[in-house]
């Protein structure tokens, strides 16, 4: 026998407000500090404070899910898609325009996928501009013989944040007949 579905009209654990004692929080004040003390600003945070920033917390993410549902509804769904809190609510609120940045849009797998590789290219691209650079200047001579290692990974950032490494350098030679290693 399977439990009966809720109706429509009747109220879910989780669509009515739910009652807790004063001073409490549905987030651990623990964490709340250790995420207010990993910013390199902040020395000290009392209680109050730290509650504070939970508390307000919950009413932000209260506010961003209730606006995703109001956009779901508006499309007659039951279900709040990602879609929903971004492109809608970031998008559109101006109450969450900061977030535009911090939350990203959705992009069809090929885009996505395309994007990385440009970026990929660009990495390579300034990693061996950089090498030229060096070799030209005898900038990084000193460092690259102090270690006994071939020249160092070459690593470059780019605006999407994502790293390229060149691993074939970064091992130290091995003399063996199949593989030569040149530094």
């Amino acid at each position: 026998m399977q439990p009966s579905m809720p109706s429509a009209d009747s109220p879910t654990p989780t669509a009515s407000k739910i009652e807790r004692a004063a001073g409490t929080t549905f987030l651990p004040i623990a964490r709340v500090k250790r995420i207010i003390k990993e910013d390199k600003d902040v020395s000290l945070i009392n209680a109050e404070a730290t509650f504070c920033v939970a508390y307000a917390t919950e009413l932000f993410m209260e506010y961003l899910a209730n606006e995703g549902f109001a956009k779901a509804k508006k499309e007659k769904r039951k279900t709040v898609y990602y879609k929903d809190l971004v492109a809608s609510v970031v998008s559109e609120v101006d109450q969450f325009e900061f977030l535009e940045d911090v939350i990203p849009q959705t992009m069809p797998l090929k885009s996505a996928l395309e994007r990385r590789r440009e970026a990929l290219d660009d990495a390579e691209y300034q990693g061996e501009s950089n090498q030229l650079t060096k070799k030209s200047t005898g900038e990084g001579a000193a460092d690259t013989e102090s270690n006994g290692m071939a020249e160092d990974t070459q690593m470059a950032d780019d605006d999407s944040g994502l790293q390229n490494i060149d691993q074939s350098e970064t091992a130290p030679a091995q003399e063996s007949s199949d593989m030569m290693v040149e530094s």
